[in-house]
């Protein structure tokens, strides 16, 4: 799923000559420090060698690579204290510091080593002054594994979200670069190449090794692998996968509380379910459309720097006609003209221009967002009336997280952060100073034809008529029509290519498209969720309470999540039950129309399921009423 370099961009060199390289890899990393690196009058350990504006933090050899993270040398207990560096963190917003380096290297530069952490600082100055830090050492001029790479990425992902992030190692070059391009290749998808160049335009000289270079591309191939959310075999890596693979794959790229709450569940599976109750509910969207849509806000901003850098130094051409069969609509930025890459091309004149005025740019991105504008009033509606809760218990019978999101009332204020090797502090946090949502509604929106006009209405009738076209739909038995599978497709090829296809799946408001989305990707895995095994096995234990305990974690987890979508539709269209069921069944084994006969029993396991779905859900409701009023 990654793009391969394109043949615009070319394959980044080395700062280092073979010869070098091969002689630092010889003399030991001590013995290296005290001949090379100048001792106490190392240039990198403090601001006499440079200039002001190679110090956005005044007394470090600093720069500002996004608009969030700030590369930089490391500091000292004398250079925090008297360049007031954690006035300054406070200043710019720099909620977090990341470093890269490893205990007791480079001792003899700059000032003597902190006895106990083994840095030129003590990060606890840092965290007793609510500034989280975390250390992901990695050697000096070298490399770490890959897992290595990825939780470091994901951590920075996380750290961005709550404000400002400083990463250093010694000289803030060499390992720094190579963390914050892998960020920029997780988070826009974009290729090796623009990533290590566009880091090198922000912070001259970084990634400088081969070995630092090779693994950026190897963690861009790792990634591509990891990528797809529907099976296309017109893809690199489309290949139909299991719901194992699909979740070790989820594991890899999820982090925090997401990647918690989604242990064993898909999460295209958990959207699709969480937006089709919302629409039967005339609910507003929960806090996950919320995120994924500031999501794609702080993408399209940083995607739209990183391409006009790379333009401005001849790395890029200023467009790139994307044909099909190329990686059309992915993250790279060489193709990020049209993010959403099933949109038609529109002006095409401007094509042709040899220049752009900033009036012509504009008519490039000025529409960016109107494809999620109708949805944006009616989607979001009141956030306070939803709330997240831990949505994967240790019992045997999980409470679906549907239904843990849709309980009202409820608010969790709980902030979290995450502390490697050396604990965090436990100061407070502040909100997220995550870039605000710039989704808003336009004063002219075009026209509407689709009959789905209704559900994108804020001023939509109660719960009860939304949810009549939501069970209809989750109850059709025969094949979705030419448009229905047409609009399913391009935003299962938005998911595979871009991660702003989470936006667009969590503010669609059609739903056939919705239930179209959820059948297929279960009747598109490499195995069904439930063999002929698996229903033997329910159909031994369904005199049992708890029928699906006889089922794997990721079996039982998925089927609870879309049961309890079922329960919230069918308990307003009661008599959609069976055929609902039915659709669901077909689902998860395979089998054909005619064969549904044979499953009675099948049938019998998931009404009883959907019972104690219910039930369970009544009483997360009346807890969180109780709570409410308390």
């Amino acid at each position: 799923m990654m793009p391969t370099l394109t043949t615009h961009i070319s394959v980044p060199r080395p700062s280092y000559s073979q010869a070098r390289e091969n002689l630092v890899k010889a003399i030991p990393p001590k013995l290296l420090c005290l001949l090379a690196c100048g001792g106490i009058d190392c240039r990198y350990e403090g601001p006499d060698c440079w200039k002001l504006n190679q110090q956005v933090i005044r007394g470090l050899f600093s720069s500002w690579v996004t608009d969030d993270i700030v590369a930089m040398t490391r500091p000292s207990n004398h250079l925090i204290e008297k360049y007031s560096i954690i006035d300054q963190f406070h200043r710019l917003n720099i909620r977090s510091i990341i470093n890269m380096q490893l205990p007791g290297e480079h001792a003899h530069c700059g000032p003597p080593l902190d006895p106990e952490s083994g840095f030129t600082y003590s990060p606890q100055i840092f965290m007793d002054n609510d500034i989280y830090f975390y250390n992901f050492g990695m050697p000096d001029f070298g490399v770490s594994s890959l897992v290595g790479i990825i939780d470091g990425v994901k951590v920075l992902a996380f750290a961005v979200k709550e404000g400002r992030v400083a990463v250093h190692c010694h000289a803030g070059l060499g390992r720094t670069g190579v963390l914050i391009a892998c960020y920029l290749i997780y988070t826009l998808r974009i290729s090796p190449s623009e990533a290590v160049h566009y880091v090198r335009i922000k912070r001259p000289r970084s990634i400088q090794t081969r070995a630092q270079i090779s693994q950026v591309f190897d963690f861009a191939r790792l990634l591509g692998t990891q990528l797809v959310q529907y099976p296309d075999l017109s893809l690199r890596h489309g290949a139909p996968f299991t719901l194992q693979h699909y979740l070790n794959r989820q594991g890899l790229l999820l982090h925090g509380q997401e990647a918690r709450n989604l242990r064993h569940t898909p999460k295209v599976v958990y959207l699709l379910c969480v937006r089709l109750s919302c629409l039967a509910l005339g609910h507003p969207s929960p806090p996950e459309a919320h995120t994924e849509l500031d999501k794609r806000s702080a993408i399209r901003e940083l995607s739209r720097t990183v391409r006009e850098t790379l333009v401005a130094k001849q790395y890029l051409p200023l467009l790139r006609d994307v044909r099909k069969g190329s990686w059309a609509g992915s993250g790279s930025v060489s193709s990020w003209d049209e993010p959403l890459g099933f949109l038609e091309r529109k002006r095409e004149v401007l094509l042709d221009k040899r220049s752009y005025s900033d009036s012509d740019l504009s008519k490039i991105t000025v529409n960016e967002d109107m494809e999620l504008s109708p949805f944006c009033s009616a989607a979001l509606g009141n956030e306070k009336n939803w709330c997240v809760q831990d949505l994967i218990r240790a019992d045997l019978r999980p409470v679906s997280p549907v239904l843990a999101t849709l309980s009202p009332g409820h608010q969790t204020t709980k902030k979290e952060s995450h502390t490697l090797h050396i604990r965090a502090s436990g100061g407070k946090t502040s909100g997220s100073c995550a870039n605000r949502f710039k989704c808003t509604a336009k004063k002219t929106l075009p026209k509407r034809s689709s009959n789905m006009e209704l559900y994108r209405n804020p001023s939509n009738p109660g719960p009860t008529s939304m949810a009549r076209p939501v069970a209809k739909a989750m109850a059709e038995q025969g094949p979705p029509g030419e448009t229905i599978l047409q609009r399913s497709a391009l935003l299962q090829e938005e998911l595979n290519s871009s991660d702003c296809g989470w936006a667009l799946l969590v503010t669609e408001s059609d739903p056939q498209v919705l239930c179209c989305l959820l059948w297929t990707w279960l009747e598109k895995l490499r195995e069904p969720i439930l063999s002929a095994e698996d229903v033997e096995r329910l159909n031994v234990g369904a005199i049992n309470r708890k029928p699906l305990c006889v089922l794997k974690k990721p079996q039982r987890h998925t089927i609870y999540c879309v049961l309890s979508c079922v329960n919230t539709v069918t308990g307003l269209c009661p008599h959609r039950e069976d055929a609902v069921l039915q659709r669901l069944m077909r689902a998860l084994t395979r089998r054909p129309q005619e064969e549904l006969g044979s499953l009675t029993p099948l049938m019998k396991v998931l009404k009883a399921s959907l019972r104690e779905t219910f039930h369970n859900y009544r009483y997360l409701m009346r807890a969180c009423s109780t709570n409410a009023t308390l």
